[in-house]
């Protein structure tokens, strides 16, 4: 993945490698960086200029070093939005409906580019989603967070990599929605069985890699969260 690095500007250089990584969507956000001697070796160096250049990459807002035992790769969008907007769906149903109506445009799109551009690894990693889905609804549980790694992964698999900064940055205001819609969706049985369905098809067309069936599909998906959300709310259901 890495290449050898020149004698001069060592740093500079190891720097710029990671970004041009990181742009390109080599390096994910969430991703872990494997150890500090392995990748000194990968790039022919020594560990005191990868260190200095970790350090760069680190104030540049790029890793998330914890305490030198794993790095990780930051989303490249800013993530100070989170709690603001975290707290103002807790506080109002109304503006879950407009992240919904975003998640509609945004989700469609995605669902058709990652059939066109997912590789047989992301097939399986969302196939281990989906399973962990089925698992959650065999136990009766909200399954709110593997909902959420289902619509990350498929924002992954579409290979933009500004999208998937974007869709990092915001996954645990995604998680929070999922919670309070699944919440409010959950008091009908077959509420359950038709969310999970309805991830099985987006998955299923997906691998087929039927871009404009994936589409229709997350599509159907969201619409079906803000008509049962509605009703929910209408019915006094809380």
């Amino acid at each position: 993945m890495f290449k050898k690095i020149p004698s001069r500007k060592i740093s500079d250089e190891i720097v710029n490698q990671f970004i041009d990584l990181i742009e390109r969507g080599v390096l994910k956000p969430g991703d872990q960086l494997p150890p500090e001697r392995e990748m000194a070796t990968e790039l022919g160096i020594s560990r005191l200029p990868l260190r200095e250049a970790l350090k760069a990459l680190q104030t540049m807002g790029f890793l998330d070093i914890q305490n030198r035992r794993k790095t990780l790769v930051q989303s490249m969008a800013k993530t100070t939005i989170q709690d603001p907007l975290r707290i103002v769906l807790e506080n109002d149903i109304q503006r879950v409906f407009e992240l919904l109506e975003i998640r509609q445009a945004l989700e469609s799109w995605a669902a058709a580019k990652a059939a066109r551009m997912i590789d047989d690894a992301g097939i399986q990693h969302l196939k281990k989603i989906t399973e962990r889905m089925k698992q959650d609804f065999e136990n009766g549980d909200l399954g709110d967070k593997a909902d959420a790694d289902f619509h990350l992964a498929i924002a992954q698999a579409a290979r933009n990599t500004i999208f998937s900064h974007l869709m990092a940055t915001w996954y645990h205001l995604l998680w929070n929605c999922q919670k309070i819609s699944r919440e409010k969706l959950f008091g009908k049985e077959e509420n359950r069985r038709a969310l999970l369905n309805q991830h099985l098809d987006i998955y299923k067309a997906i691998k087929s890699r039927d871009a404009g069936k994936a589409s229709e599909k997350a599509r159907h998906h969201i619409l079906f969260v803000v008509s049962e959300l509605k009703n929910s709310l209408e019915a006094g259901v809380s």
